[in-house]
């Protein structure tokens, strides 16, 4: 029987079960057991939600070591063969993307999943690849927007990160986990820069290669690839949206770095200490796959790192970071910022947004995957923070993955 909305188990309960499965799934992928968790009937039935929001279903489908309820075995199977048929669409895409900007004349790098498929870090049907990530230079961007719309996509809209492209005549995508129906988006950045929290951080001059030809490339190093996956993984943590698949990307990259490598990693962060927030994902990396992350890269870092940033990222777990936190956390960079000037800086940006952002909230509304029920984001931000004061909104990026799930 379908769950309706007033018949969902209660909130707290869902919150210390969400959280329960994460951090027994965490363990699983870093350290498998040959036993079943001790789960009740409700987390066997959020299980699916928890491995769909954190993009880890294919990942456990080939390691873990023991059987659950038959749905959540049909599911995890299932998982891992629409993530592998999905990845060869990507491939094909990839294919058309490189030969138009070989006509075109236009460098482009692809970034996180289809760069660590390219690197062999993954193979096909293991890691699932929501949209594709694509870098150009700027004076590009406008050859880079036509070659894409050229393939019969459309500008969804954009951020101050990145411009959304979508198929055209796009189905809605499945309402849980991975579907190779699923359509493909593409986003185009023309930088690579995270929000930690104010300003933009950005490390494009260290991503993008200095000599690239016309056509498709990844990364144009080992550093520069953890780089980039480390950025990516604390923009997620500030907004509390942490994935556990982005700590599996951290790790998998890890084992395959050099020591050369990891030394010219370090040198990032020489001038002006530009790897200050490096220090909490590696250390979350390193809690839950110990054997990773050398320690003597770790030391150094925590030294840049602001001391109330040190002592949460030492203590909060995955689940507090990511979307198994059931609950809006009003102002969830608070810990990431480094000076009182830049507190009030980021207090106030939260209480009175700008037009940009206001501009950012309206979009996600219209093209992010809650669109269909985007709740928190389609009423205007007086109201929000009068929900923030007077109760407890509950996400609605977890909320949707929830009640599909329980809804089976």
């Amino acid at each position: 029987m379908a769950f309706a909305e007033k018949n969902l188990p209660p909130l707290r309960t869902m919150q210390a079960s969400l959280h329960r499965i994460t951090e027994s799934l965490a363990c699983e992928l870093a350290l498998p057991g040959r036993t079943p968790p001790d789960w009740s009937e409700l987390e066997w039935r959020l299980a699916p939600a928890v491995a769909a929001m954190h993009g880890v279903s294919p990942l456990l489908a080939s390691s873990l070591q023991w059987r659950g309820p038959s749905a959540w075995n049909d599911f995890l199977a299932e998982q891992r063969r629409h993530t592998q048929r999905r990845h060869w669409r990507c491939e094909e895409l990839l294919a058309r993307i490189d030969e138009q900007a070989r006509n075109a004349g236009i460098a482009m790098l692809t970034l996180k999943g289809a760069a660590l498929h390219t690197a062999g870090v993954y193979g096909a049907g293991e890691r699932p690849m929501a949209d594709l990530d694509l870098l150009v230079r700027p004076t590009e961007l406008e050859l880079a927007v036509a070659a894409l719309l050229s393939l019969s996509y459309r500008s969804a809209g954009s951020t101050w990160k990145h411009q959304t492209f979508n198929p055209a005549d796009a189905p809605p995508p499945a309402p849980l986990g991975e579907h190779v129906d699923n359509p493909i988006k593409i986003e185009l950045h023309s930088r690579v820069a995270e929000l930690l929290p104010l300003p933009a951080t950005d490390i494009t001059d260290l991503v993008f290669p200095s000599m690239a030809a016309p056509g498709l490339h990844t990364y144009p190093s080992p550093a520069s690839a953890m780089l980039h996956v480390l950025a990516h993984c604390a923009g997620s943590m500030v907004a509390r949206g942490l994935r556990l698949i982005q700590l599996c990307d951290i790790a998998r990259l890890a084992r395959r770095m050099t020591d050369a490598d990891w030394d010219a990693f370090l040198l990032f962060g020489m001038p002006g200490h530009r790897l200050w927030w490096a220090y909490a994902p590696l250390t979350m990396t390193r809690r839950y796959f110990p054997d990773s992350i050398p320690a003597e890269i770790v030391a150094p870092l925590k030294r840049s790192a602001p001391w109330l940033l040190r002592r949460i990222a030492t203590h909060r777990t995955l689940s507090e970071f990511s979307y198994s936190h059931l609950f809006i956390d009003p102002i969830p960079g608070v810990v990431w910022t480094r000076s009182p000037a830049q507190l009030v800086r980021y207090l106030a940006a939260r209480a009175y947004p700008s037009k940009e952002q206001r501009a950012q909230f309206d979009l996600l509304s219209q093209t992010g995957p809650w669109a269909s029920a985007p709740g928190w984001y389609a009423q205007s931000h007086p109201r929000r923070i009068l929900q923030w004061l007077f109760s407890r909104p509950t996400r609605v990026e977890t909320m949707q993955t929830v009640r599909a799930a329980l809804d089976g």
